[in-house]
């Protein structure tokens, strides 16, 4: 067997591989052995028809077809130790992607050639990193928090422990409220144009302009038919700027009663003996959150400056991928909010292949970066110990404990080397914030 190795742009090689005859041979009995398995030769059991049988019945060519890609299976792992003994293959710049099989020859008493078009790791040559990680470093903001912003988070804590008290009188602003409703445009049902029990809280602006105010004045068992304009940007483009009809049934009314927030609310949330003790609490956790998203403000620009001044062939494949992925991460956010991907796409009047294009620069400098951080624990021996991956692991896989099938689902190499990543990225930035 030969092999031989071509560089192509784009961090991509061609690698061709030669099988004399002789030893591509064996491969056809296992083929036909492999075929007669598959098909039903009278008076023989699965898998046992002799080689003449078996070609009478398929075609020499499809026995040949055959054995080409089991050859192809066995001697590509063999093609590629021989390249990399030759050194024009390197372990620091393995195979990614799925490869492209060409074969190139196969007829009967003849060789088999066939090529394998792959991507490797790309090579990456680092600027000076370290003088970018300290300049950086040296941009971080100090944090405080606003007496304002502490207040913002009592008023959330009050208001998420409020009761919801029966009224017998008219809807008022802030009212908690369930209702019946149905949408129709031109005296049609528009698409899940009604629900059922629909609560809401009367004036937080969640539903269409102006509608929570046709609320106000309602009571309880009263019906009520309005029309309104949905704005040009609704986010069901079926209706945008088209005039809807609504029927309304008030089925309750209930007062939002929110606590007070004094040292007796407070003793109320734990280990707090005043209000002035609360606040400080919350100050704290604020600054904390404030100070760890600059310290991935400062990692996102320490990390994009280092990528864009390397050095490297970005391969089509990782682009891909990353494009692929953010479209996972914007599908599951859409359907988060309830709405279908098809209506999403409607409503930004964009197809999922302009979302695409639109994604690829961004989606090139995230490989980049992620090219950069790699480099980065290459060169400086970084690495998690198996200790540290199995430890984080386990916190994750923790999560799944009582969600039945969904912990078994998660494949354990892949996880591990998810883990790893994780861990070794931390660590490279750790690296960089100390320098």
């Amino acid at each position: 067997m030969d092999a031989s190795l071509t560089t192509l742009p784009g961090s991509e090689v061609e690698i061709r591989v030669v099988i004399p005859f002789p030893e591509f041979e064996p491969h056809l009995k296992t083929a036909a052995t492999a075929i007669s398995e598959e098909i039903t030769v009278e008076g023989f059991r699965k898998g046992k028809a002799p080689y003449d049988v078996v070609k009478n019945r398929v075609g020499e060519n499809a026995i040949y077809e055959r054995a080409a890609e089991i050859a192809v299976r066995k001697t590509y792992p063999k093609a590629r130790d021989i390249l990399l003994e030759q050194g024009k293959l390197s372990p620091e710049h393995p195979a990614i992607g799925r490869p492209e099989v060409t074969i190139s020859k196969l007829a009967p008493g003849n060789e088999l050639t066939y090529t394998i078009k792959v991507a490797l790791m790309p090579a990456v040559t680092l600027p000076d990193w370290r003088a970018i990680a300290k300049s950086a470093t040296g941009e971080k903001k100090a944090q405080t928090v606003s007496d304002e912003e502490v207040d913002k988070t009592l008023a959330w804590l009050a208001e998420s422990r409020m009761k919801l008290v029966a009224v017998a009188r008219a809807a008022q602003k802030d009212d908690h409220a369930e209702i019946d409703l149905e949408i129709r445009h031109d005296g049609v049902k528009i698409a899940e144009g009604d629900s059922k029990n629909h609560p809401l809280v009367i004036g937080k602006g969640k539903f269409l302009p102006g509608f929570e105010d046709e609320l106000v004045g309602m009571e309880a068992g009263g019906r009520k038919t309005f029309s309104l304009v949905a704005p040009p940007d609704w986010r069901d483009a079926t209706v945008a700027g088209k005039t809807l009809e609504f029927s309304v049934i008030m089925k309750s009314i209930q007062e939002r009663m929110i606590p007070t927030v004094d040292d007796e609310f407070a003793r109320g949330l734990g280990a707090f003996p005043n209000v002035e003790a609360l606040k400080a609490n919350i100050r704290e956790g604020l600054l904390t959150e404030k100070g760890e998203k600059e310290v991935q403000r400062i990692r996102g620009l320490t990390i994009a400056e280092i990528a864009k001044k390397a050095t490297m062939e970005v391969p089509e494949v990782l682009i891909a991928s990353e494009i692929g992925k953010m479209a996972a991460e914007l599908k599951a956010g859409v359907a988060d909010l309830g709405m279908q991907w098809e209506d999403y796409l409607l409503h930004i009047k964009k197809s999922e292949a302009d979302l695409k294009k639109d994604w690829r620069d961004e989606a090139k400098n995230r490989v980049r970066s992620a090219l950069v951080l790699r480099e980065i624990a290459r060169k400086e021996q970084i690495n998690p110990t198996e200790d540290e991956i199995k430890e984080r692991a386990d916190q994750f896989l923790k999560q799944f404990e009582n969600g039945g099938e969904a912990g078994h689902a998660i494949d354990p190499r892949e996880l591990h080397d998810y883990t790893q990543g994780v861990l070794r990225n931390e660590k490279v930035f750790e690296l960089l914030e100390n320098i």
